[in-house]
């Protein structure tokens, strides 16, 4: 039906296809994935005083190349200083609080011991829709984590 040359010339056209595929997958996954300048998205952003020193600061959840991120940013005299609080919290949405005390889940993911904690007055709460929730507040050098729900 087919004679060996035309047979060649497919034989060679498909290695040279396998070897296009294989340079591709190759050079995809040889360097970090950087953006590509498109806008970011939104998810949701709030405005409080976080470490009580009566300047408000800035929370942002938003979608980035590397998934859901918080980023608080925290005023000072001279402009902001940027955290990253936490970059791996897939579906979860922000809520920002006023209150004094927390309280650790004792159960599932967190596995705390149910312990009481103290925030300066607010803290930013992250939830999965009728899932588990994580809080972070301001202790004096950095957020700490707290997982209040499972």
């Amino acid at each position: 039906m087919f004679d060996n040359k035309f047979l060649g010339v497919i034989k060679k056209y498909v290695v040279y296809i396998c070897w296009i595929i294989i340079l591709i997958g190759f050079s995809s996954n040889s360097f970090p994935e950087t953006g590509s300048g498109m806008p970011l998205k939104y998810i949701s952003s709030c405005e409080l005083d976080f470490n009580n020193d009566d300047n408000p600061d800035i929370a942002f959840l938003i979608e980035t190349t590397k998934g859901r991120e918080l980023i608080v940013l925290m005023r000072t005299k001279s402009g902001y200083n940027t955290f990253v609080v936490s970059n791996d919290k897939p579906n979860m949405f922000l809520s920002c609080h006023f209150g004094k005390t927390i309280k650790e889940t004792s159960t599932g993911k967190g596995k705390g011991e149910g312990k009481i904690y103290e925030p300066p007055g607010t803290y930013i709460q992250l939830t999965q829709p009728e899932g588990s929730s994580v809080v972070y507040f301001w202790d004096g050098k950095g957020f700490k984590e707290v997982w209040t729900s499972d």
